[in-house]
């Protein structure tokens, strides 16, 4: 009787999942200049079977984020022809991306409360997708019938860096939050190199009014 309630216990055990492989070899340290993309980010410290559905399907979104094709700058650079493109083609293209961002932050948000180290990378990618629209904005090239212009061309110019600037500020809360969260584990503090420099490298902007906004760009100390 007693070893057919044991033998019971042990068919009706669920099995216990198998751990987390760590990373072997060497570890990518990321790349903190050049082109916002998901080839820029660090090796985890972990192999892909230690993350999370969400954190699977944040990076796919992301990924797929930063193969939305940037934006064709007009040919003629008159005030007139980019003020239209930048009503047209160019709201079209930032209405793509970011709603592309948007998905693949919501994936990455639920990851974020799943466990710390997707909390930390959840940050860096967040980071990448805003800088990305931040600096294709930035690119937007000035009229040149505007030359002999300075003053409304030095308005024109600040248009489009006012453009850029929200999604610079949001990039540099989520490279922020990377940096400070990834103190810890140790095997993770290259994240929070990275962070930090990419960080360091984005273009100067005022500092946002309120706090962080978003689990991935929520600082903790777990």
């Amino acid at each position: 009787m007693r070893i057919s309630l044991l033998l019971s216990l042990i068919v009706t055990l669920p099995a216990c999942a198998p751990a987390a492989s760590t990373r072997t070899g060497t570890i990518y340290a990321g790349r903190s200049d050049g082109e916002p993309s998901m080839e820029c980010l660090p090796d985890a410290d972990v192999a892909d079977d230690a993350f999370t559905t969400h954190m699977t399907r944040g990076r796919d979104l992301a990924r797929a984020s930063f193969e939305v094709p940037d934006p064709q700058f007009p040919a003629d650079h008159a005030a007139a022809t980019l003020s239209a493109w930048a009503e047209g083609p160019l709201r079209t293209w930032i209405e793509q991306k970011t709603h592309a961002v948007d998905s693949a932050r919501q994936e990455l948000d639920l990851a974020a409360e799943e466990n710390h180290r997707q909390r930390i990378m959840g940050g860096a990618i967040v980071g990448l997708m805003h800088e990305d629209i931040g600096r294709i904005i930035s690119r937007m090239p000035v009229p040149e019938d505007l030359a002999n212009e300075p003053v409304i061309l030095a308005a024109f110019e600040h248009v489009i860096q006012g453009q850029a600037a929200p999604y610079f500020r949001l990039a540099r809360q989520a490279y922020r939050a990377c940096s400070l969260n990834a103190v810890s584990p140790e095997s993770m503090q290259h994240w929070s190199r990275f962070c930090r420099e990419r960080m360091d490298n984005l273009p100067d902007a005022d500092e946002p009014s309120g706090g962080p906004d978003g689990t991935t760009v929520e600082v903790t100390h777990d």
